[in-house]
């Protein structure tokens, strides 16, 4: 063989070579994905003054991606892609919602909510289809007149994800008022949670209450306080909210001796079941609570405190102070960490076993009334 051959065998063997290094540095270079056949967990939330998504390495413990949104800040309402790919965020002060890669901080999805004189405003509800090919809202439109506001009726907004930038409504249905936070079950119908909690079939429009709240009417106990801004039972594949309500000691409606407590309204994702349950005593004020993953008898909330509750004796267990008020509270997907965010510049990081701190991950910004979602990559 002459020194030709040999010349073309070695420059193929380190074009080969520089291809594989190429290759690695572009699997490198993408943050989240992970080796073949693994799986991490992550976080996001968003802070303010702008809209600013963060992606938490929650093995890490720190952020290694951050998105700057065109949008005003409020609320920070996520939702995600069923490939865990694209983050939809209720955002611009309540008004649209924005879809961004995760990946490299596109903006690949965007509302267009008010049209001409209609502004539009909704409150903390969005959801996706289970197929991801929708964006659901809530709509609170009032019509701006030159001298004068009209309110017009609320209506579930449907919008086609894969349509861009500024997407308009594809099909609307009437809704009651007051829908504050939405899920989906996996078979599709739309959950709105407001003064009771409603089921839409999403081909027809029609709805029904599977869960009352203000219309609950129990003897021996006061109506229901429901606390509806964020939703957080995503990680047990529920829809879940708090309430309150006093437990009347005398005679009905005298709060002289009544007790206190708070209780849980919990949505089945894939069943549909629908269920309403005290969990323990009212002692001081809490924005969100979970149910622990794995033991759905423990409860645990926060505002001020990090509270945990037997929601079988309906006792508080232990509570620890807080270094400064967070809103929302998240689990691990295995039930081993407890995730604190919302309200000023950090996520923080609990043993949910004896409520001390493990890890503190700082923002920039304020985390304000963002929820936070915790899932899962693979490879």
């Amino acid at each position: 063989m002459n020194s030709n051959f040999y010349h073309t065998l070695l420059l193929s063997g380190v074009a080969l070579l520089l291809s594989g290094c190429q290759s690695l540095s572009t699997k490198e270079q993408s943050i989240i994905s992970t080796a073949k056949g693994s799986e991490k967990e992550f976080l996001i939330t968003v802070t303010r003054p702008n809209t600013t998504l963060h992606v938490i390495d929650l093995q890490k413990n720190e952020v290694i991606r951050q998105c700057d949104l065109p949008a005003g800040p409020g609320p920070g309402t996520l939702v995600m892609s069923p490939d865990n790919s694209i983050v939809y965020i209720l955002t611009d002060h309540f008004s649209e919602i924005y879809g961004v890669n995760i990946d490299n901080c596109d903006v690949v999805f965007s509302t267009q909510q008010s049209t001409d004189n209609i502004r539009v405003k909704s409150i903390a509800s969005i959801a996706i289809s289970p197929d991801g090919k929708e964006i659901y809202t809530h709509q609170n439109r009032v019509k701006m007149m030159s001298d004068h506001y009209q309110m017009l009726p609320p209506q579930i907004a449907v919008f086609d994800t894969s349509a861009g930038l500024k997407v308009k409504t594809s099909r609307t249905f009437d809704a009651p008022r007051q829908i504050a936070t939405m899920d989906t079950l996996e078979s599709g119908e739309l959950v709105m949670g407001g003064q009771d909690i409603f089921l839409m079939d999403m081909h027809s429009g029609k709805y029904k209450v599977i869960l009352p709240s203000l219309n609950d009417v129990q003897p021996g106990y006061s109506a229901k306080d429901v606390l509806t801004v964020w939703q957080m039972g995503k990680v047990n594949n529920e829809f879940y909210r708090m309430y309150s309500r006093a437990k009347y000691n005398g005679k009905e409606g005298d709060l002289s001796n009544a007790e206190y407590i708070w209780g849980h309204e919990v949505v089945n994702l894939k069943t549909g079941e629908a269920q309403a349950k005290d969990f323990g005593p009212l002692k001081g004020v809490l924005f969100t609570s979970i149910r622990r993953p794995g033991q759905l008898n423990r409860v645990y909330g926060t505002l001020n405190d990090l509270n945990e509750y037997d929601s079988i004796t309906k006792k508080l267990i232990r509570s620890v102070d807080l270094p400064h008020t967070y809103y929302c509270i998240n689990f691990s997907h295995d039930g081993s960490k407890i995730y604190l965010s919302g309200a000023l510049d950090s996520v923080a990081v609990y043993d949910p076993d004896t409520l001390k701190k493990l890890a503190h991950i700082k923002l920039t910004g304020d985390g304000s009334m963002s929820t936070s979602i915790i899932f899962k990559r693979k490879g």
